[in-house]
């Protein structure tokens, strides 16, 4: 198996240590530079002291919540678009959507399998299909979506900052307009897999939340055969 970039750090928030053990070594074993904690308090530490490219994040933690800490990453000036994997005991509906609410990109339900795990990491941190190279500008009308950045401009105002796979998600059905992509393009190329499940419909649903009105109207979903950005 090639080994991933050395600067690649992940950050696994787990109070049980066996899940904490199995994480730690698939990750470890692909070349990533794994940061350990045990607490919500020691985990946001740890972020803040080692800025990782990724977050996977127990739901229950002694001193508080994985949703908590997800929300509190995303609330970060700087680091706020850093990829977050729920990673939980909960498969239920309404916990899942809580975690996506938060600004999760993944939810995993425990116990997962290592590659699983690794199969996420990787495609959360590649970027997947965008190579977001520096200076790399996408406009579209007033449009404005800044890859090295990830930021996005709407009739010259910067909006509040996305979550990695919001931003993503967009720049892809930006630089596709005026395509239909189906869901399992959308999968393929923003988040590496072919698996269908509602990942898709969830983050365009927090998306459209959280551009201006005028802006997420031209998010469209087309019944039966998938999504597009139009001018």
């Amino acid at each position: 198996m090639a080994a991933v970039a050395e600067a690649a750090k992940v950050l696994v928030v787990e109070d049980e240590a066996d899940s904490r053990s199995a994480a730690e070594a698939a990750l470890a074993g692909a070349g990533y530079r794994v940061i350990l904690a045990d607490t919500f308090e020691s985990g946001w530490s740890l972020f803040l002291q080692h800025q990782p490219g990724l977050a996977v994040l127990d739901l229950q933690l002694p001193d508080g919540s994985g949703v908590d800490l997800c929300q509190k990453i995303r609330a970060h000036e700087k680091l706020g678009a850093t990829p977050v994997i729920m990673l939980t005991g909960k498969g239920g509906l309404g916990s899942k959507k809580d975690g996506f609410d938060a600004g999760a990109d993944q939810y995993l339900v425990k116990p997962v399998l290592p590659e699983e795990l690794l199969m996420w990491a990787k495609a959360l941190l590649r970027r997947l299909a965008l190579d977001h190279g520096e200076g790399d500008v996408l406009r579209a009308g007033d449009c404005e979506l800044n890859a090295k950045a990830h930021t996005v401009r709407w009739q010259g105002v910067a909006l509040p900052r996305l979550t990695s796979k919001e931003f993503d998600l967009l720049y892809f059905l930006v630089k596709k307009r005026p395509r239909v992509m189906s869901r399992e393009e959308i999968l393929r190329q923003v988040w590496d897999t072919i698996t269908v499940d509602k990942v898709v419909d969830v983050h365009l649903y927090n998306l459209r939340k959280k551009l201006p009105p005028a802006l997420a109207d031209r998010v469209q979903n087309i019944p039966g055969k998938g999504f597009r950005y139009i001018e």
